[in-house]
């Protein structure tokens, strides 16, 4: 096979493909991210309040150093029922802790006392408050996703012109199979 193939339209699929895929990880990104958000205004705005009585962090290696997969607690409820649930982390809070399961260190993120908001319905359901805070104060990490859907939308656009001229230019003509009668086309 020769090193020299030439395919018309390549420079464009070379930029179409990836601007693709990084307009889907902005959708899919900003889809996350509204999730989180609507979870945490709902359990600020309408959840039960409580202190944690036990919080202890699953600390995993890592590529470069250790981070905090699990955060497990346990609070009761105002009617005396004991809940152990896992929390929905996402901040990086090892502060040189060890691996394995323990205690966090006193003065970590979440080390007791630690604040929790829980859905009355299903207390499973719990956030520490200071990450609900935090996911609804953010107005940077959507911007960031709606630039992402932008900025590949646009090269898609621009590629599909561009591989659009380029067929012209060839004289491939479009749709040309629905213009002329059935039995007629050109392969």
């Amino acid at each position: 096979m020769s090193g020299n193939v030439d395919w018309p339209g390549r420079g464009p699929t070379w930029l179409g493909v990836p601007a693709l895929v990084l307009a889907l990880v902005g959708v899919l990104g900003l889809a996350e991210f509204s999730s989180r958000e609507r979870l945490g205004r709902e359990l600020l705005n309408s959840g039960v309040r409580t202190t944690a009585t036990s919080v202890q962090v699953d600390v995993v290696p890592g590529k470069s150093s250790p981070f905090i997969d699990d955060v497990q607690v346990e609070f009761l409820t105002p009617e005396g029922r004991r809940i152990q649930a896992v929390l929905d982390n996402e901040e990086d809070d090892r502060q040189g802790m060890p691996e394995g399961v323990h205690p966090p260190a006193p003065g970590t993120r979440y080390a007791l006392p630690l604040q929790l908001a829980y859905r009355s319905i299903d207390p499973s359901v719990v956030l520490a408050v200071v990450d609900a805070e935090e996911w609804t104060a953010d107005k940077a990490t959507p911007r960031i996703y709606i630039g992402l859907i932008a900025g590949g939308g646009s090269l898609v656009l621009v590629a599909m012109v561009l591989l659009t001229v380029g067929a012209r230019r060839r004289g491939l003509a479009w749709w040309q199979w629905y213009a002329e009668a059935p039995g007629r086309h050109r392969l």
